[in-house]
């Protein structure tokens, strides 16, 4: 139970990023929606409105581009696009969704009869967050965060074993794997509360082993005199 309470501190940052990260998602999407010209998909081409200029508008979470005439390709909004910035385009050959790892093309021809007012209720209509999505968001990164805390706790329990052996107080793998875990309880509330306002130092990892291990070596000298009385 109390290897579940770490792994759920772990998970507080990621959540509270993902969560601001949806927060300007909906925010920037409503903005683009705005600013999208008057267009219609007909015959597998797009068609703009006689005055619509080419251009490109960029928020913080989504960079769109507008350009029709094939003056720029896919793979130039892919190097424009960074972290977790979605890219959504309207360009000669179709609409191209440039998201991280995962870039998705639409012919024309899949659109057909698409104007900038469906095209504007499909940005805004993802702008809708359903809270079951936010729960199996919370619960996936639980997950990874309990599978990092795994990882962790065993490495954190390769070097008190260690220090256990360098200082002849040597104790099982499981019973270090406890003292470990609740040694570690500490430096990962203070690190997960620097990750929380978005500072992340420099060797945290090493960091916070030294200091789990340290609050251990302290465990191991009071295990003793309690041996030794």
């Amino acid at each position: 139970m109390y290897f579940i309470f770490l792994s759920f501190i772990l998970t507080i940052p990621s959540w509270v990023q993902t969560n601001q990260l949806l927060t300007d998602f909906i925010q920037d999407g409503q903005e683009v929606a705005q600013n999208i010209p008057d267009f219609e998909i007909e015959n597998g081409q797009i068609v703009p409105e006689e005055n619509a200029e080419s251009f490109i508008y960029q928020t913080d979470s989504i960079i769109f581009t507008f350009e029709p005439s094939g003056r720029i390709t896919p793979s130039e909004i892919d190097k424009r696009i960074s972290g977790s910035t979605l890219g959504i385009s309207l360009l000669e050959q179709g609409l191209y969704l440039s998201i991280p790892l995962y870039p998705i093309q639409f012919s024309y021809s899949q659109l057909e009869g698409m104007n900038q007012d469906t095209f504007k209720d499909v940005i805004l209509g993802l702008q809708s967050v359903n809270p079951i999505v936010l729960v199996m968001t919370f619960v996936l990164l639980w997950i990874s965060s309990l599978i990092l805390a795994l990882v962790y706790n065993f490495l954190y329990t390769v070097f008190g074993n260690l220090v256990a052996t360098i200082t002849k107080k040597p104790l099982r793998f499981g019973e270090t794997w406890k003292v470990v875990l609740f040694a570690s309880t500490l430096p990962t509330i203070f690190f997960t509360g620097l990750n929380l306002f978005n500072i992340h130092p420099l060797f945290q990892l090493e960091a916070q082993l030294g200091i789990t291990i340290y609050f251990y070596y302290l465990s191991l000298k009071t295990i003793s005199k309690k041996d030794t009385l």
